[in-house]
């Protein structure tokens, strides 16, 4: 009976011992880096100044490592050497962002070209941005905003002078931004929209935290949207959706139901119209989602103008336009750099 079972034996050593070896060869080469623990990876040797966590284990493991964050496996590249491999090299094989809980929500499921991963769709949307929407000629027939809304709040600041009134900046910068990017985006000031400033601001500052907040989805795929639910993370994502997607369905209801005059259209204006040409003749179908993710990209640009604004208020007494040009060449690059990478 032995004899019998013995050859049967023998030749399933032999696959097993295959199958180990064909499985090591096929294993990626992965850089080193830190022991990790059960469950929670690398997680617990993040302090709460991150990049200089990984900046002490960098001088450890070396410039390019492999870290766990959670049960998600990820290489942090800390050297410019390193990050031309990746960014410039590679950049087909790393361009694309990881899919995340936030990113995910706000953008209506990665429609825009922010957090699209890089393929079909996201070649159409940056088509769309670059010769439609952020062209030359569509930046240059939006000068006039920025340039009469400048010179009303400097009609603003003189009146204010001459009657020796103290000027909140943070409000008045927060003010004209929000003028300049509400006439661009949808042909009327600020204070047209009828919004309270207050509530606009919250909304906004509800966005950003919870895109900048911890999702436990993100790094326990499997469990981790339970976490999300008991602290109420889930929640406090669908309610900053919320908000925005109504604000944003009662902005494209309006202009859809007016007549853009020609030559003066908004950018919800170009996108409707994209919308409706695209639709039909484009290889990727552009929908009313998509328009709403744009639109939200261009809140999330926003935000970070008036955080860069704040930084030079604060940092400086009097500023003057050889301070104010560099800081709007940095933004703009920065918005930018999505559209021109690939």
């Amino acid at each position: 009976m032995w004899l019998l079972l013995l050859p049967l034996l023998l030749t399933l050593l032999f696959l097993m011992k295959n199958k180990i070896k064909l499985k090591k060869e096929n294993k990626p080469q992965l850089p080193p880096g830190p022991p990790r623990l059960p469950i929670i990876g690398n997680l617990h040797q993040l302090g709460p100044l991150p990049h200089q966590s990984l900046w002490q284990l960098s001088k450890r493991y070396g410039h390019v490592m492999l870290l766990h964050f959670g049960t998600v496996p990820g290489i942090v590249v800390s050297s410019a050497e390193a990050a031309k491999e990746v960014l410039k090299i590679n950049d087909l094989a790393c361009c694309s962002r990881p899919p995340l809980t936030g990113s995910g929500k706000l953008s209506y499921n990665n429609l825009d070209i922010t957090f699209s991963p890089y393929g079909e769709h996201w070649r159409e949307i940056r088509k769309i941005c670059v010769l439609k929407l952020f062209s030359m000629k569509s930046v240059q027939s939006f000068e006039f905003i920025r340039a009469e809304e400048i010179d009303s709040l400097i009609d603003s600041l003189n009146e204010l002078s001459l009657s020796s009134t103290p000027v909140n900046l943070s409000e008045t910068m927060s003010t004209l931004m929000a003028s300049m990017t509400f006439r661009t985006a949808f042909g009327k000031r600020f204070a047209e929209c009828g919004l309270d400033n207050d509530i606009f601001e919250d909304m906004i500052h509800r966005a950003m935290a919870v895109l900048g907040s911890f999702a436990a989805s993100d790094f326990f795929p499997y469990v981790g949207w339970i976490v999300d639910r008991l602290t109420g993370l889930d929640a406090r994502f669908e309610r900053s959706f919320r908000e925005l997607d109504d604000f944003f369905r009662l902005v494209i209801d309006e202009h859809l139901n007016r007549t853009p005059q020609e030559g003066n259209e908004d950018i919800v204006d170009l996108l409707l119209r994209v919308e409706r040409t695209e639709s039909e003749s484009g290889e990727v179908q552009f929908t009313r989602d998509c328009t709403k993710a744009i639109l939200m990209q261009n809140y999330i640009g926003y935000e970070k103008m008036m955080f860069d604004w704040m930084d030079i208020v604060k940092t400086l007494g009097c500023i003057h336009v050889e301070q104010i040009s560099p800081s709007f060449f940095v933004i703009k690059k920065e918005c930018t750099f999505f559209l021109i990478r690939r």
